[in-house]
């Protein structure tokens, strides 16, 4: 039995989920058997304006393509079924699925493509189809020039109501949907095919059947009588607006399948998000690049300037390796030599301060200046480095005062003032 054109123009329900605004969509409903059976297949094309053109035709000349291609594939070459895996990993789910699904299939595992989504319960939304068909498809379409964009039983295009299964005819099959992601199909047939009446039966049993059959682009020869005689329920011919179609994520166009475009859609949406990621990792490496830099001028400074002092105090060093120890060793031989120094001079306040500096390993000395009887430091540390020192020096009986400003720690340390009547007689 032969749709004619008037029949398509009743789909403009079917995919209004789909439509992308501001773009251009095409969608082909697709023969049994095609394309080795050399059947009419039916196609409507929605310009971005919202004028719509339809039409049928042999093959696929002549069809240019469009930023949305739905190719609608008939309801018996694909099965809806469900399924429930303690998984939300979708490369085990497409692993466990064959064999969850095992004794619902007819062909081999290996054999079929499926594809899957998640539905409110938890529970997967599984189509199964032959992957044979799959790559007979998809090449027919690339022949023409076409990417389809996205391909599904015809039967998630059937609209759906409240407590109704839907029946669509077209292209000589005969789709039911009884659910979001559920339905079936077969070859037209003058009287509700026998697979009709096993899924009524299988729902009456589980207390879900429909309490009515929408009828979507009915022949005009269909016996209603017979066909409401033998269902046992009402059927109400479609019309525009009674139903509407809801959206079923599920696609075909998975895993092996997918379309390039949907890639690089995916890729031109992340592109911003890696170019600041990208921007960032620069500029941290160039201010921590510039940090070392300073800090490592700043140390190789610091050493200079502690050599300089250590040939300025004591002359005839002939060679420098520790300058830190050398200067200990130095003030200890002329403490030995010169009796007990005062407690203010720098020589003393050098030996008390140097082996708690040397304890401090994360500590590096820029300069040391000597005025007032007092020790000014200069510090490249942490705050929390120079405040570790700074205790330190204090619990030796030492004056500490501690400043710190432009990324540096100064402290000044003197002699600690000799408690009330101490030295004397």
């Amino acid at each position: 039995m032969k749709p004619t054109n008037l029949d398509i123009s009743r789909w403009r329900l079917i995919s209004a989920a789909w439509r992308p605004r501001g773009s251009e969509r095409l969608e082909l409903w697709l023969p049994r058997d095609w394309p080795r059976e050399d059947a009419e297949l039916h196609w409507r094309r929605v310009a971005a304006s919202g004028a719509v053109r339809q039409g049928s035709q042999r093959g696929l000349d002549g069809l240019a393509s469009a930023e949305e291609v739905i190719v609608w594939i008939p309801a018996a070459e694909a099965l809806l079924l469900h399924a429930r895996l303690p998984t939300r990993s979708a490369a085990k789910i497409m692993q466990a699925l064959p064999y969850a699904l095992e004794e619902q299939l007819i062909d081999p595992p290996e054999r079929l493509h499926f594809a899957f989504t998640r539905e409110a319960d938890g529970a997967l939304a599984v189509a199964v189809t032959s992957r044979e068909r799959m790559d007979r498809w998809l090449s027919a379409l690339a022949a023409a020039g076409l990417e389809a964009t996205r391909l599904a039983p015809v039967t998630l295009s059937l609209p759906l109501a409240d407590r109704a299964w839907t029946l669509g005819f077209t292209g000589g099959e005969i789709a039911l949907r009884s659910g979001v992601h559920s339905g079936l199909g077969g070859p037209m047939e003058p009287r509700p095919p026998a697979w009709l009446h096993a899924a009524l039966a299988e729902a009456r049993s589980e207390s879900r059947a429909p309490e009515r059959f929408l009828l979507v682009d009915a022949p005009e020869d269909l016996d209603v009588a017979a066909w409401r005689e033998a269902l046992g329920l009402p059927l109400e011919a479609m019309r525009h607006g009674d139903a509407a179609v809801p959206a079923a994520p599920l696609d075909l166009l998975q895993q092996r399948y997918a379309p390039r475009g949907r890639m690089s859609v995916l890729w031109r949406g992340y592109v911003p998000a890696a170019g600041l990621l990208a921007a960032w990792l620069v500029a941290m490496l160039v201010f921590d690049g510039f940090e070392w830099a300073r800090l490592s001028f700043a140390a190789r400074a610091g050493e200079q300037e502690m050599r300089a002092l250590l040939l300025k105090s004591f002359p005839d060093t002939r060679a420098i390796l520790d300058p830190a120890a050398q200067m200990r060793r130095g003030l200890d031989t002329l403490s030995a030599g010169s009796g007990v120094a005062a407690a203010d001079d720098m020589l003393a306040l050098l030996a008390r301060v140097g082996p708690a500096i040397e304890r401090e390993s994360r500590v590096r000395v820029q300069s040391i200046e000597y005025g007032e009887r007092a020790l000014t430091i200069r510090l490249a540390s942490s705050q929390a480095d120079a405040e570790s020192l700074a205790r330190r020096l204090s619990a030796q009986a030492l004056g500490v005062e501690s400043q710190r400003g432009g990324g540096e720690t100064r402290l000044r340390v003197r002699a600690a003032a000799p408690p009330s009547g101490e030295g004397k007689p």
